[in-house]
Order: structure tokens, then C-alpha cells, then sequence
């Protein structure tokens, strides 16, 4: 037996199981797409209109609709479970809000910050009012049906709150703002697949010299508000598995924190980071999402004896292994003002993490372990090249579907 690190978890609070959104196929498409794309952000101002939005919903919840509220959780209608109020904000997609029944969680565009305060509280009653569809009737209603027009209609609530949710004009603000560093750093990647083991290895050192350089020349452009950092969830799984280890660990060699949590039923490999950094990961994870299966393939050919999940599981964990040692091996390359650099950003990523997830807890999981297993992957973990291409966000769909 070996005990594996498993990472760190968000904690949602105490949560009442509720059956997903069902048997609408549109609305179904309708999350999807949203979700595909959406990344959250957190800066000095964001979490500061994050707890604006939470009194303002306190006080429609008590006010307007007579529902209990104790600290940031409200009760339903026959005081027989409680639900978290829970806010995050986005800019990169064009709807101002939405509500998430798989974590329980409003939505609100960033731009919403300079609107009128009735206009953002008619945003959040219409959020509030899919939150109370979606406990009332588990789901079983169309989200914009005679259901949710008639809850408004008896809250007093009219046009301007179940028609609220309209979309914004143009691109949305990450696709405007979006830098040529990424293709850059693609180009370097595609260079580690080089037969010339030199060829490849300076393109692997100068890439996260590149992505390096970025983060540092970013810290320094601050506004008024504090850097932003950023949260995408690019992995749904029914739980947390020894893949979704080994991708999060690779995926935080190039500036990005790893989190896994917990949905309804559902587990999120979550990445923070900056916008650019988080771009590239997403990319990457796509990339390892079919090559450690193809690998794994590749290994049992080489050892027929391998087989089951033991072995499986801690072949992938053993290619993780590898390559985290590889890069840390080309990092005596390095300049000491590059090494300097590296400190910084591992710092503002301690830092970073803290803001998003106030309060962590950490675990390790105990899990059979195949020592031959382990170091067949290893040694295929210091051979991994990875050469995420431009197509492959297209297909982030396998995340989320």
C-alpha cells in the first residue's frame, strides 16, 4: 500500500442532494455552452462587489421573498433544508447571469459592477427565482416556462426581472484582451518533439522561460483593483481519480494552482492563475487527456503482465512523477534571475490561492500500488513532450459533456 497526496479540496459546506436539471434537451445545451467557456475572476474589486451582491440577496430573500437566512445560506419554503448563497464573477461570457444547480451558485458578469443598483438587483431576483425553480420542482420545468413567469408574477416581480438575463453586444473581454504569448509558447512546444535531444530540451527551457517572463512583466501592470486572478473548471468527473491526479500535477509546472471540487455528485479539476497561463493548461490537459491513455496502451504492449486498475493507476501517477522530474531537472538551466523570477511567481500563486479558497482542507487517499507499474510510467513521464494546438480548445466539450 502507498498513500498518494490527493491535493486540496474546496469546502461547499454542508449540501442537500438535489436531482440535476433533467429532460430538456436545450437547456441542457444551454449550460454546456456556458459553462464551456466560462472563467471566474477574483481581484481586490470583484470580491468586494461579491459582497454586495450577497446583501443584496439577503435582503431580497428576507424582504421579498419571506425565506429564513442564517449567515450564507437561506431555507426553503418548509424550513426543511438549507442552501448555500454563493456568488462568483466572470467576464468571459456575454450572459450578465446565470445560476448553476450543480454547485448551487449564481453567476454575474463583471460589468454589473458599474450598473444601477436596481438593475443588478433585478439580475439577481431573476437568478434567485431559477434557484427557487430549480428546489421547488427539482428541475422538471423549462427554465424560462410559465412556472418561473408566474413565481415573478407573485413576488410582484415583472418584464424587467424574468427577462433580465439578456446578453451583451460584441466579444466578451477575455477574447478582446487575448495575448499572441500563447501561440508563441506553442511554437516552443512543438520544438520538444525534436529527435535532436537538445533541440528539444532548450525548447522546453525556453517555453517556461517565455510563459516565465510573462507572469513577471504581468505583475507589474497593477491597476487601482490588484492583479486579477482567474478560475476555470476544466475537468467533470463522478469522482477524483489517479488520472485527474496526474494531469493536475503536470498541468502546475506551467504557473497554474490545481484544485479538485466537489459538485452535486460530481468532482471539478479546478486551475487558477492568470488568464494566459490558464489558456495554455487547458490546452495541455487536453492534450494528456488522450496521450496517458495512449501511453498506457503503449505499456501493456512492452509488459503484458500489466493490467487492471492498480496497475493502471499508478502508471499515470508514475508519468506525472516523471515529468515533474524532468522539468525540475531543466531548471538548472536557468539564469539565477530566472530562478528569482520562478520564487516570485510561486509566491503570488500561494497568494493567489488563498484569495479563491479562503478555507482548504487537504487530504491523502491510501491506494494499491504496482511498483513496475510505476516506474514504466516514470520513465515515460521524463519522454513526454507536450504540443497543445489551437484546434484543441474546440474540443473542450469531453470536459464538460
Amino acid at each position: 500500500m502507498e498513500e498518494c497526496p490527493s491535493g486540496l479540496r474546496s469546502t461547499p459546506g454542508k449540501r442537500v442532494y438535489v436531482k440535476a436539471y433533467r429532460g430538456f434537451e436545450s437547456h441542457l445545451l444551454h449550460f454546456i455552452y456556458i459553462f464551456l467557456y466560462i472563467m471566474y475572476i477574483y481581484s481586490k474589486r470583484t470580491i468586494k462587489f461579491i459582497e454586495e451582491v450577497k446583501i443584496s440577496t439577503k435582503e431580497i430573500l428576507i424582504r421579498e421573498m419571506n425565506v429564513k437566512v442564517h449567515g450564507n445560506r437561506f431555507w426553503n419554503r418548509w424550513q426543511t433544508a438549507s442552501y448555500p448563497i454563493s456568488v462568483v464573477i466572470y467576464n468571459t461570457h456575454r450572459r450578465l447571469g446565470y445560476f448553476n444547480p450543480d454547485f448551487y451558485e449564481m453567476g454575474f458578469h463583471e460589468c454589473l459592477i458599474h450598473s444601477s443598483k436596481e438593475q443588478l438587483r433585478n439580475i439577481i431576483r431573476h437568478e434567485l427565482a431559477h434557484y427557487m425553480m430549480f428546489i421547488e420542482y427539482e428541475g422538471l420545468v423549462q427554465p424560462h416556462g410559465p412556472e418561473f413567469r408566474a413565481f415573478c408574477l407573485k413576488l410582484g416581480w415583472g418584464e424587467e426581472v424574468y427577462r433580465a438575463t439578456t446578453a451583451l453586444e460584441g466579444q466578451s473581454d477575455f477574447e478582446s484582451e487575448k495575448s499572441s504569448i500563447f501561440r508563441k509558447i506553442q511554437k516552443l512546444m512543438a520544438l520538444t518533439e525534436s529527435s535532436n535531444k537538445n533541440e528539444a530540451e532548450q525548447a522546453m527551457i525556453k517555453s517556461q522561460q517565455l510563459l516565465l517572463k510573462h507572469n513577471l512583466e504581468s505583475m507589474d501592470v497593477v491597476d487601482d483593483e490588484g492583479e486579477k486572478v482567474y478560475l476555470k473548471r476544466i475537468l467533470k468527473q463522478p469522482k477524483e481519480n489517479a488520472k485527474m491526479r496526474s494531469i493536475a500535477k503536470i498541468l502546475e509546472t506551467f504557473f497554474v494552482n490545481t484544485i479538485y471540487s466537489r459538485g452535486s455528485n460530481t468532482t471539478y479539476l479546478e486551475i487558477s492563475g492568470s488568464a494566459i497561463n490558464i489558456e495554455i493548461a487547458e490546452h495541455v490537459a487536453e492534450v494528456l487527456h488522450r496521450e496517458l491513455e495512449k501511453l498506457w496502451e503503449q505499456a501493456k504492449k512492452q509488459h503484458i503482465a500489466l493490467k487492471g486498475m492498480t496497475a493502471k493507476n499508478s502508471f499515470f501517477l508514475g508519468v506525472a512523477k516523471g515529468y515533474c522530474i524532468k522539468v525540475q531537472a531543466l531548471k538548472k538551466e536557468y539564469q539565477s534571475d530566472v530562478m528569482n523570477g520562478l520564487m516570485v511567481i510561486e509566491k503570488q500563486l500561494i497568494k493567489a490561492k488563498e484569495i479563491i479558497y479562503p478555507r482548504l482542507f487537504s487530504s491523502k487517499s491510501q491506494a494499491n500500488f504496482c511498483p513496475t507499474s510505476s516506474a514504466l510510467g516514470e520513465q515515460m513521464g521524463r519522454a513526454l513532450t507536450l504540443n497543445p494546438t489551437v484546434s484543441a480548445s474546440k474540443q473542450s466539450g469531453l470536459f464538460l459533456t
